[in-house]
């Protein structure tokens, strides 16, 4: 039986996350029903490959998207492939813009659910918390928003954030010395916030995103034309599972700055249209009305889904998680391999075992170790008996050292004893 596992459901959707919300569309049309489970595990170290979507078959781990549907393939002989009757062409096009995907409508996303103050504390952090378990619910979504402002810094759309008008920023700014601040006349203007650029009546942070959104929705539209799906009238792809997971995240949520819903109802009404159907088949979700049935696990009668098991390695990747999340105990934890190349074959992944429990419980160990002599300066009363033991160790052999030794030995002597 193969386990998926994603970010938890969010905004009536089934994730948060664009990936997974690719991932479960797919399994959902590809995969027949009795083959496979969706837990909403919403913890990338349960896998050896640190990401989510997730997906498991037996010992095998195969993490991302695009590594899912290339496992999916290989283990069915091309039965589970939705892109197997692509033709080379269309084969060319799912490459393209599967590209366009990634990189510009990841950065809408970024920009709308994270990037945005008003968004993020109104609506996705809470969402965060509910899909959470302590103490990842103070952890992993502080580290979600700042992996995606660090995706869309190339965009230099710094002005566009988010918390840099805060009293606490403010405060920690360096102050001129007296008699040395700038002449009121000279002092630029600070930098605004995403919630004051899109409220100016000239709209000229809206006319930015428009043109980010433009150059990610147009081509869309293009391929599209008077299609029912991307690429064909009769059958899904992987290019539309993809295209239906960024899509749902940025049509249905009910932000309070909804400007990136706003731009593809004005603008691409065909886009709207396009998803619907998709949504509501793989889903269960209206996009009309942003409200979907994947909240309540009384109403997920559609997909497959399953509790995560409360078992052991549950609990030991709870606290792995937690560690390498803390200051300073987590700069210990080293990059996994797996992270280092986003192009690895499902193969390689798949050839990384798991972590064993005792070699787990000795890294918990030195770190909590190293964490205690960081936090507190102290040394543990066992490691201070073995310092004194080697101290009397290194006196007798300098007491064996002839007249100097005995000189050494005696200036170490009078030393007071701590």
């Amino acid at each position: 039986m193969l386990q998926l596992h994603v970010w938890g459901p969010a905004f009536g959707l089934p994730s948060i996350d664009p990936h997974c919300l690719a991932a479960i569309a797919y399994l959902s049309q590809a995969v027949p029903q009795a083959e496979w489970t969706l837990l909403a595990s919403s913890n990338p170290t349960l896998s050896p490959t640190r990401e989510l979507p997730a997906l498991r078959d037996g010992s095998i781990w195969v993490g991302g998207f695009q590594n899912i549907v290339a496992y999916l393939s290989d283990k069915s002989g091309g039965q589970w492939n939705l892109d197997q009757a692509c033709s080379s062409q269309n084969r060319a096009d799912i490459s393209a813009y599967t590209s366009i995907l990634e990189t510009r409508a990841q950065a809408l996303i970024d920009l709308s659910l994270y990037v945005s103050s008003e968004n993020y504390h109104a609506l996705t952090r809470p969402a965060y918390s509910h899909i959470l378990q302590w103490p990842n619910t103070w952890l992993l979504p502080p580290k979600r928003r700042a992996a995606a402002k660090a995706r869309t810094d190339y965009l230099n759309f710094s002005a566009l954030d988010l918390d840099s008008a805060d009293p606490d920023e403010a405060a920690n700014k360096p102050r001129f010395a007296a008699g040395t601040e700038i002449p009121r006349v000279l002092q630029t203007t600070t930098r605004q916030t995403v919630t004051s650029l899109v409220k100016r009546p000239q709209h000229a942070a809206r006319f930015r995103l428009e043109t980010l959104a433009d150059s990610c929705l147009e081509p869309l539209v293009q391929l599209l034309q008077g299609k029912y799906y991307l690429l064909s009238e009769d059958r899904m792809t992987s290019l539309d599972c993809l295209a239906l997971g960024y899509l749902s995240l940025a049509i249905v949520p009910e932000v309070p700055q909804p400007w990136l819903s706003q731009i593809i109802k004005s603008r691409y009404p065909r886009l709207c249209h396009y998803v619907e159907d998709p949504a509501r088949d793989c889903f269960g979700a209206n996009l009309q009305t942003g409200r979907g049935n994947s909240d309540s696990p009384s109403s997920r009668t559609k997909l497959p889904w399953k509790d995560p098991d409360n078992e052991s390695p549950l609990i030991l990747s709870r606290i792995q998680s937690s560690l390498k999340n803390l200051p300073y105990i987590g700069s210990l934890y080293e990059p996994h391999p797996l992270q280092q190349s986003t192009q690895k074959t499902h193969e390689e992944l798949s050839r990384f075992p798991i972590l064993p429990t005792t070699s787990l419980a000795f890294a918990t160990s030195l770190v909590t170790l190293g964490g205690y002599v960081i936090f507190t300066g102290e040394i543990p009363s066992f490691l201070s008996f073995a310092g004194l033991f080697a101290g009397r160790q290194r006196r007798q052999r300098l007491n064996d050292m002839g007249e100097a030794g005995a000189m050494l030995g005696a200036i170490n002597y009078r030393q007071p004893s701590i």
